[in-house]
């Protein structure tokens, strides 16, 4: 009989709990869902930073290595040039005395002539000092 008694208020008590506790479980609801969204949303900012990162670190790398690949090749570059000049200031020096000559015949030339003799000893020492490697390889 008590159990009869206590029904109504028993159905009173759980629609009160549910009317007290509705607002406190929907707080809970939507906290728990925006909590939800901040984690994705953070999680995938942190992402995209990681990623940001590895792209630039992995430009600098790429920067770097060109920088560095440029820099071995001018200074292979530098060295042939500069045994070339070596080279060519030593062929020079076996060549004094023509060149002195050619010089001596130039200074006593005068007007169209010495204009035109004068380019022709430029080319021919240009073309002498090109083809230096060419006669290089006649020797041995």
């Amino acid at each position: 009989m008590i159990k009869a008694i206590l029904k109504p208020f028993k159905f009173i008590f759980r629609a009160v709990k549910f009317v007290v506790m509705l607002p406190i479980n929907l707080v809970k609801f939507i906290l728990s869902k925006v909590w939800a969204v901040v984690k994705y949303v953070l999680n995938l900012v942190w992402k995209v930073i990681k990623e940001t990162y590895k792209v630039i670190a992995w430009i600098i790398k790429s920067i770097k290595d060109a920088i560095v690949f440029i820099l071995k090749q001018v200074w292979k570059l530098i060295k042939i040039v500069w045994a070339w000049l070596v080279k060519a200031f030593i062929e020079t020096l076996n060549q004094l005395w023509t060149l002195l000559g050619m010089f001596a015949a130039w200074l006593v030339l005068e007007g169209s002539a010495k204009t035109i003799v004068g380019y022709a000893i430029v080319l021919v020492l240009f073309v002498w000092l090109i083809t230096m490697g060419i006669r290089e390889g006649d020797d041995e």
